[in-house]
């Protein structure tokens, strides 16, 4: 690939179960033509997830769809970048009490829900959220060296 290779996929998903798992093949396809590390692309594809999830579980949008946008770019012969947006229409949510309830301590026990932010937060180099009452864009991005 020459430098300043730029690969695009835009894919619109049903709100279906393990719809994520078709999320994730598209990104770690993309990560893998790029030439990320296996470490990369597993941890990329396990933030996608989550952050499809959310959207299923979550926005309780009318259309029932998720929309992927994937764009990787080597800016030069060593580095890559990997930017992923997922979309819904759906009624958006507080993304301050959304952390909060991550915190907060449950009388019965450790939760064992409410880890996706956490999650890719984690595993990603950048992630920004948008949301509002016309939908939520979570926006990630995953740096990393070639394997020459």
């Amino acid at each position: 690939m020459t430098p300043q290779a730029d690969r695009q996929m835009e894919l619109t998903l049903p709100m279906v179960p393990d719809i994520e798992i078709a999320a994730a093949r598209a990104a770690g396809n993309l990560g893998r033509e790029m030439g990320m590390s296996v470490e990369d692309v597993d941890e990329m594809a396990h933030a996608v997830v989550e952050a499809c999830i959310n959207a299923r579980e979550h926005s309780c949008c009318v259309d029932q769809r998720i929309y992927l946008r994937f764009r990787g770019t080597s800016p030069d012969v060593q580095t890559l970048k990997v930017e992923v947006w997922i979309t819904d229409n759906g009624q958006g949510f507080n993304l301050d009490e959304a952390r909060l309830r991550r915190r907060g301590s449950s009388n019965n026990g450790p939760k064992k829900r409410g880890w996706g932010l956490q999650i890719m937060e984690a595993h990603m180099d950048e992630v920004e959220i948008s949301t509002g009452d016309k939908g939520t864009t979570v926006r990630m991005v995953k740096y990393g060296e070639k394997k020459l």
